[in-house]
């Protein structure tokens, strides 16, 4: 596990009680009075941890606890059972570290069995998949700092009561058909039109924002999602020798440029200044398209999902 994602910043809220809401109210868990949601660190100019992960803090430095949830954006197996036993055996690749428990047909859980020769500030010691009411994935991690890992069976029993406390909340995430906005800093207000099976994740930034769409689907499909970002520099360059469609889109012409980074994975991605000073290094607002599919005719009714876009009036009480 790396130590990363134990650099985390605290966010600055009130102590909650002990029903705690996770990933939006989609899991609730029972945990000390203390514990506070928290916020992982990230580069000064990169995007903000999204929408689709919680993290909470319960105590302070090195009597520290982190738990950690996260959204995986795939649909369980028909049998989760062997699907979930297999991804919680995977942390046991290089040693038998955890022992692996069943909670119910919807929450599997693994337990570290010893103490790390070394603590790493952040060593994790239970692991759960959980299979929510509409059949997707979450992953919830609970990590312990350095005072803690000396007492390994106080570090798993503290673990499996914050699993056994686990419980579905009223939370639910959107894979309808629907239309979407996207308000970039009540500056430009984006229409997006949402095919079926598709959830969303919105990582903002300092002066940007990106937004993805996964399709929802079993861990061994291919990847099928689509992303807009939107700020003043976008990581985009033309490519010379790639198939190229013109097309349009939140009513600019854009040009698509297709290609292919693997066997079985079909992308393409567009740029188009939206307003601001004519080149990139300047203060211009952009918008970044991105298509990911698993063939060609799917890229290509992406793309025109896409023309669908649409800029919509920012209402006056919101404009600067």
């Amino acid at each position: 596990m790396k130590t990363t994602l134990f650099t985390l910043i605290l966010t600055a809220v009130a102590a909650l009680a002990a029903d705690m809401p996770v990933l939006n109210d989609r899991l609730i868990l029972d945990l000390p009075k203390d514990a506070q949601y928290g916020q992982r660190t990230t580069a000064l100019m990169a995007a903000a941890p999204g929408d689709d992960e919680t993290l909470i803090w319960i105590g302070e430095e090195g009597d520290r606890i982190a738990v950690y949830a996260k959204e995986l954006d795939v649909l369980a197996d028909a049998d989760f059972d062997k699907q979930a036993r297999e991804f919680l055996d995977a942390y046991n690749e290089k040693a038998p570290l955890y022992e692996i428990k069943a909670l119910n047909a919807d929450v599997y859980y693994a337990l570290r069995k010893k103490a790390p020769a070394r603590a790493t500030g952040a060593d994790l010691f239970g692991v759960a998949l959980v299979r929510h009411r509409d059949g997707s994935l979450i992953r919830m991690q609970i990590l312990f700092a350095t005072n803690h890992v000396s007492k390994p069976e106080e570090c798993r029993t503290w673990a499996e009561n914050a699993f056994r406390s686990m419980r579905f909340g009223t939370g639910s995430r959107n894979s309808a058909e629907r239309t979407d906005d996207i308000n970039f800093f009540n500056e430009l207000v984006l229409e997006v039109p949402v095919p079926q099976g598709y959830v969303r994740t919105t990582n903002p930034g300092v002066d940007f924002t990106y937004t993805t769409y996964t399709k929802l689907t079993t861990w061994d499909a291919p990847t099928d999602y689509f992303g807009i970002y939107l700020g003043d520099h976008p990581n985009f360059e033309e490519r010379k020798d790639d198939q190229i469609i013109k097309s349009t889109a939140a009513g600019k012409k854009v040009t698509w440029f297709c290609f292919s980074p693997r066997p079985g994975v079909y992308a393409a991605e567009c740029c188009v200044r939206m307003s601001g000073q004519l080149n990139f290094s300047g203060p211009s607002l952009y918008m970044h398209l991105i298509v990911v599919a698993p063939s060609p005719e799917e890229r290509a009714a992406q793309i025109k999902q896409l023309e669908q876009l649409k800029k919509k009036d920012v209402p006056a009480k919101s404009k600067k």
